[in-house]
């Protein structure tokens, strides 16, 4: 195994026992040595990685996020918003246990979506009017996917998708 590979498997390991350890006590009595003891790796090791335990929560939410950036930037999706809502959701479905220790440490939406911007990460603009459009489109979709996960995501995505197109079709239509 080269040095790469041994250090995204340390990662890998660091970031499943501070997910553990969330799923039994609460995040803020969770100290690094609880994670590195649980991950079977040293001090030195977490700290050649994460400056903190904040660190771990900030590269699980940015992975959360590049994937639904990666359905973003699909090109067919962009003529057919439905499907790309359903695929959201399906990924906040997929990812449910990770989001529901984000929640449970009571840092989903601060820690997860808050200063993350999908929108200016793939179509980035200089026009005003379609920037903050687009930003109140987005915390508006964020908080739909939050209300949904915490209800129990009852509806299924296509449901989702179908009140998302609803509600979005006019500022969806504004942009360009």
């Amino acid at each position: 195994m080269n040095n790469k590979e041994s250090n995204q498997l340390t990662r890998e390991c660091l970031q499943l026992s501070l997910m553990h350890l969330m799923s039994e006590h609460p995040y803020e009595k969770i100290t690094v040595s609880d994670i590195v003891r649980r991950a079977g790796v040293s001090r030195t090791a977490f700290y050649r990685n994460y400056t903190d335990k904040q660190d771990i929560l900030h590269e699980l939410g940015d992975k959360m996020i590049r994937r639904i950036a990666d359905i973003s930037s699909k090109p067919e999706l962009h003529a057919n918003p439905h499907q790309w809502f359903e695929d959201v959701f399906r990924t906040v479905r997929e990812d449910k246990d990770i989001l529901a220790l984000f929640d449970q440490a009571g840092i989903l939406q601060s820690e997860l979506f808050s200063g993350k911007s999908i929108s200016k990460l793939l179509y980035p603009t200089a026009d005003t009017e379609i920037n903050y459009i687009r930003i109140a489109s987005e915390a508006a979709f964020f908080q739909i996917l939050i209300s949904w996960f915490r209800d129990g995501m009852k509806e299924d995505e296509k449901q989702m998708a179908d009140i998302c197109v609803d509600f979005f079709e006019n500022n969806m239509n504004r942009l360009p």
